[in-house]
């Protein structure tokens, strides 16, 4: 591969890689938020209207942002009860053929999303709750995160057909029994 599509690779790992850690500082910062929730509705008995929603929009954060890094590091949930009987070449191409689709399945994702957020942004939409958050933030999420998630898929998917990539990602480890 040409070295700009290494250094393009590069910028995506470097991406995913940030994306991990606003996802960490994101579930920190929902679970200071609800001890802090609990600690004044139970022990100060001070009603809170701030903190849940605050806290829900968190962890979707931490969600969409956290999806990007969880493949770069393959940390993803793989159920391979049956794959592991398969021979090695044929699960390197489901392995392909499943990425290529998660890849296009995460593009269309972000593409819906990027839609939803433009109606937000256009509507002028905001959550009915009393802190009435405008959902163009929110909504921002979906996109972001599944763009940068399908880009990973591609970082993963060039990996495999180019094994010799330097900026391939770790692949899977294999399963022998």
């Amino acid at each position: 591969m040409s070295e700009s599509r290494n250094s393009f690779f590069q910028l995506i790992n470097r991406l995913s890689q940030l994306s991990g850690y606003i996802a960490a500082l994101a579930i920190l910062a929902a679970t200071l938020i609800i001890v802090e929730q609990v600690v004044v509705r139970y022990v100060f008995n001070i009603p809170t209207i701030w903190q849940v929603e605050t806290a829900v929009y968190l962890l979707i954060a931490a969600t969409f942002l956290g999806a990007p890094y969880g493949l770069k590091e393959n940390a993803h949930i793989n159920i391979d009860m049956l794959i592991i009987y398969i021979p090695a070449g044929v699960r390197r191409k489901l392995d392909i053929v499943t990425s290529v689709i998660a890849m296009l399945f995460c593009f269309f994702l972000a593409y819906r999303g990027a839609i939803m957020w433009w109606e937000a942004y256009e509507g002028n939409w905001s959550s009915s709750s009393l802190l009435s958050v405008p959902l163009i933030y929110p909504y921002a999420l979906i996109p972001v995160g599944m763009f940068l998630t399908g880009l990973q898929y591609a970082v993963k998917i060039a990996g495999m057909l180019f094994p010799n990539n330097r900026t391939a990602p770790r692949s899977a480890p294999s399963a022998s029994r």
